[in-house]
């Protein structure tokens, strides 16, 4: 693109403007600048455009603020007596813009606007200034023979319609050209015209064809993130299919995603005991009982107790004090002794319950171990994911992709289907929801179309702010979000989610009903704890005592018995009853027996209860502790599902924008020309392509075949990454640049690792320039083999002429801008006077021909538009050739003046031409030129023609 800055004034010059103007409005031109110099240097009257195309007037300052580069400089004189050039005025704006743009070196042209009949007007030369001349002639091609000449008015509206295309297409002004005609396409240095008082004729030729609705409509079916996925080549040379069920297929999935990584959210269960019964041999159990009750008889009884009481460390007691009542409470937690009241640090009250959990237990040192990371599941989760749009999976001995019944990969229909993009999120909020659940601010009420948890409790909100309000808006919202929630409730990400809320579903009622077996089991402890063995064992003490005296009395009658047998001296009556020796052994023997029968009886009867109670507090202990553990495993498992839940969001946000928008969120589209209904010459012709729908969608599978390769999804993701690593970086954001495959492990939400970051950052501003799509556009169609397929479908145009629509073919459009076999290639004779036709200034100078293509290789915002402008030069003459002289016939004067006349001109070959004058037929007579009825507007035939033959071949 050329930088141009006009020059003018005048009337002739004001219209050009305006129409100049006009053609910047309907997209049709670049930007430019326009001054009319007669102003003050200082003065606001510098007509530029700002960034969105929006006219502006400003003062040269505030024009060239901040402008880089070189600035061609262009007048426009249009010949007029009435308002003729000044070059005082015009040196003084140029000079200004030279001051202000110190490092450039700016280009100096003056196109004079000739019109017919050529009038004898004073041309002021300029110094440093390239001098061309526009031929006053209308054609719709340079090879056409139907030329209208163009007439001189008073208002210049004529000419400047004809003049106003035909300096856009000499100074580069046609949208995507790339440089001004007027500098060499090789070197860029700017073409010479002579001395100051030469100069070169000058014709210039355009065609548009404005592909732009034709481009849109194809990007849309290209880039649509809401159409069926492409079916991209896998690497077995077959394409992937989409199911007809994806819902089916986002379930296998989904199983097979929790049957590999499932037994990594959940620990394993520890049973409660429970009483058992033990199966001991009658020897055995009779061995015990008695060395249990010697122990009982002559030992300590407290001793016995004691073996049997196990010890439950304080560990658990502080932990079930904290947990269930908490460090402050009257109640105290006592497990044999060992109080649950300890020293230590207060939990914060902002916490959840879980984490509270988890604190305690870590306090008392409580075994949890480290909460694994679970970056298995991840890969898996974004492979699976990715596999489900683009084909694409890691097959081993554990897993292979589903198919169908051709052994084709499968894939699900929509993107969507697989994980949906954040833009897809419900926006949920009412005010009435402030009052009824305490909603502040819409944030609250926006749900993601993946988290099934969020969906539940925005669901029951919902429900009691509309059973409370009884409004007709918020039951209104409640039929969107069950319409939302049923839509996306079928998508791999949906149920990956459910899954992980139904685990910690389980995960949590371990916690409650372990709980609550906690309060159960210390409530039973405390009946325990009123026993006091110590005061039973003295009660049992003193039973055995007194049986020791009962069995040493009994003795001691059966020995007297025996004495008075065998000493009746001692009896104390006569009658009394006495036992021999015999009887007393039997009855000694007899009574210890019976002494130790009872005595066993009194023991194993303490010892029973004894023993069931010993055992019930040990079942109690031993459940408490099983109790606490699974608290703390459960409470471990929560926690482990919360952070994978925090990571399933952050992942499914990430690979639900690298799905839905692969190349970016920018909406790219073409800028859709407006075709002026009127006002342009034959010169200048813009068309639309025309494509009918089938094409349309034909040409959009071809490109989405391109653009859509293998692995898509999977570069989409990793091109995300790099770009978001590579704006952190700019902005100094998180710990640098990370690669894709160490994020597998990270935490998720509000967590200010990589991952959170990334996936908080996908809607900042900075993300909105993030836009691939047109460098893959320009990569695909830039491709010859797909060119040619596109222009095979850009085959129609329908344009205006004289008001009335027009459909060609796209050949026959361009026809005649490219070099045809005896085409006239001449400026009209009567653009110079007829001695300068007549010596051969009206040949075109082949080496000065500039075909200016404009296609899908130029950056343009419509790839698929083209346009092709050819701007043809003259050889340099005189300006003496573009001044007739009055009264004065040319015919007339004798030949020898001729020869005088010529003595300077720069070029003597020109001689040759002008001899053979009689082959060239003067044309369209205005005053005293004379005229040939039989060619109204004749021209020079040249010898060596330039060749035009190198124009792409698709024009």
């Amino acid at each position: 693109m050329t930088n141009v800055l006009f020059f003018g004034h005048g009337a002739t010059a004001d219209e050009i403007r305006s129409r100049l103007f006009d053609l910047r409005a309907v997209g049709l031109l670049d930007n430019f600048m326009w001054v009319d110099y007669t102003h003050p240097t200082s003065a606001a009257v510098v007509r530029s455009f700002d960034a969105e195309g929006t006219p502006r007037i400003s003062t040269l300052d505030d024009a060239l603020h901040r402008h880089e580069g070189d600035i061609l400089l262009v007048v426009l004189d249009s010949m007029d007596e009435a308002q003729p050039l000044q070059p005082e005025a015009l040196s003084q704006w140029a000079a200004a813009v030279d001051s202000r743009i110190v490092q450039a070196s700016n280009q100096r042209v003056r196109l004079l606007l000739s019109a017919l009949p050529l009038r004898n007007v004073h041309i002021e030369p300029l110094q440093v200034w390239e001098n061309l001349v526009l031929s006053p002639e209308e054609g719709g091609t340079p090879s056409s023979t139907r030329i209208r000449p163009i007439p001189r008015s008073e208002d210049g509206f004529e000419l400047a319609q004809f003049a106003a295309p035909a300096v856009a297409s000499i100074f580069g002004l046609w949208r995507g050209m790339p440089q001004a005609a007027v500098f060499d396409p090789d070197t860029g240095r700017l073409m010479e015209t002579g001395n100051r008082e030469n100069f070169r004729l000058v014709r210039a030729f355009h065609r548009t064809i404005d592909a732009s609705a034709v481009e849109n409509a194809v990007k849309d079916r290209v880039f649509n993130p809401n159409r069926p996925l492409p079916r991209p080549q896998l690497r077995n040379n077959s394409h992937a299919e989409r199911v007809t069920d994806p819902a089916r297929l986002t379930q296998y999935y989904s199983d097979t995603l929790f049957a590999m990584h499932g037994s990594s959210l959940l620990s394993p269960e520890i049973p409660l005991e429970s009483p058992k019964t033990q199966k001991v041999s009658a020897w055995a159990a009779l061995r015990d009982n008695l060395r249990l009750y010697w122990a009982m008889v002559i030992g300590k009884p407290q001793d016995w107790v004691n073996s049997h009481r196990g010890t439950v460390n304080s560990a658990t007691a502080g932990f079930l004090q904290n947990l269930l009542y908490g460090q402050n409470s009257n109640m105290e937690v006592v497990l044999d002794g060992h109080s649950g009241k300890g020293n230590a640090v207060s939990i914060q009250q902002m916490q959840q319950k879980n984490q509270r959990t988890l604190a305690e237990a870590q306090k008392v040192q409580f075994d949890i171990g480290q909460a694994p990371q679970l970056s298995g599941m991840w890969e898996a989760y974004h492979d699976f994911a990715l596999g489900l749009v683009d084909g694409q999976w890691k097959e081993d001995a554990t897993f292979t992709p589903q198919k169908g019944s051709q052994q084709e990969v499968l894939i699900v229909q929509y993107g969507q289907q697989s994980v949906p993009d954040m833009s897809n999120s419900f926006l949920g909020f009412h005010p009435l929801m402030h009052r009824t659940v305490g909603y502040n601010n819409e944030s609250e009420a926006k749900v993601a179309p993946f988290d099934p948890i969020a969906a539940e409790k925005f669901a029951a909100d919902l429900d009691w702010t509309s059973q409370v309000a009884q409004n007709t808006e918020v039951n209104r919202k409640k039929q969107e979000f069950a319409a939302w929630r049923n839509q996306n409730q079928n998508s791999f990400a949906w149920k990956v989610g459910t899954g992980l809320a139904q685990r910690l579903g389980v995960a949590r009622q371990r916690v409650d009903f372990y709980e609550t077996e906690a309060r159960r089991l210390r409530e039973e402890e405390k009946g325990f704890a009123v026993r006091d063995f110590n005061d039973e064992n003295r009660r049992l003490t003193n039973k055995l005592r007194a049986s020791w005296g009962i069995l040493t009395l009994v003795l001691v009658v059966l020995f007297y018995m025996c004495l008075a047998n065998y000493n009746p001296d001692v009896k104390i009556w006569d009658g009394m009853l006495t036992l021999d020796w015999r009887w007393t052994t039997f009855g000694v023997i007899l009574s210890i027996i019976l002494f130790l029968l009872l005595t066993w009886l009194m023991f194993t009867k303490a010892q029973r209860e004894i023993y069931d109670y010993v055992q019930m507090q040990k079942l109690n202990r031993q459940n408490q502790e099983i109790a606490a553990r699974n608290i703390v495993s459960a409470a471990a498992d929560v926690d482990r599902i919360l952070n994978a839940y925090s990571q399933f969001l952050s992942w499914s946000a990430i690979l639900g924008r690298a799905i839905y928008a692969p190349f970016g969120l920018k909406s790219t589209t073409s800028d859709h020309l407006r075709t002026p209904e009127s006002g342009l010459p034959d010169n200048a012709r813009i068309g639309q392509a025309q494509v009918s729908e089938d094409e349309t969608n034909r040409m959009a599978e071809e490109i989405r075949s391109q653009v859509y390769l293998r692995d898509w999804a999977h570069k989409s993701l990793r091109s995300l990454v790099d770009y978001m690593n590579s704006v952190f970086e700019r902005n100094q954001v998180g710990q640098g640049s990370v690669q894709l495959s160490a994020m597998w492990g990270m935490r998720g939400e509000n967590s200010n690792t990589q991952l959170d970051l990334i996936s908080r950052h996908l809607d900042h501003p900075f993300m909105a320039s993030r836009d691939e799509k047109p460098q893959v556009w320009h990569n695909v169609i830039t491709n010859p083999r797909m060119a040619g397929r596109l222009q095979h479908y850009l085959s129609s145009v329908t344009f205006l002429d004289e008001n009335r629509r027009q459909t060609q073919s796209t050949e026959q459009f361009l026809a005649g801008m490219s070099q045809e076999k005896g085409a006239m290639q001449a400026f009209s004779n009567e653009a110079l006077t007829t001695l300068g036709a007549s010596a051969g200034y009206t040949e075109i100078d082949p080496d000065y021909t500039r075909t200016i293509e404009v296609d899908s290789n130029t950056e343009l915002t419509s790839q698929l538009s083209r346009s092709l402008t050819v701007v043809q030069f003259g050889r340099i003459t005189d300006f003496k050739y573009l001044v007739p002289k009055e009264e004065r016939l040319e015919e007339a004067v004798p030949s020898a003046f001729f020869e005088d006349a010529l003595s300077d001109l720069d070029d003597t070959d020109h001689i040759d031409s002008f001899n053979n004058a009689s082959q060239v037929q003067p044309g369209y007579s205005f005053g005293n030129e004379t005229s040939n009825t039989a060619n109204p507007f004749g021209f020079g035939q040249s010898q060596q023609p330039p060749s035009l033959d190198d124009l792409d071949d698709t024009f």
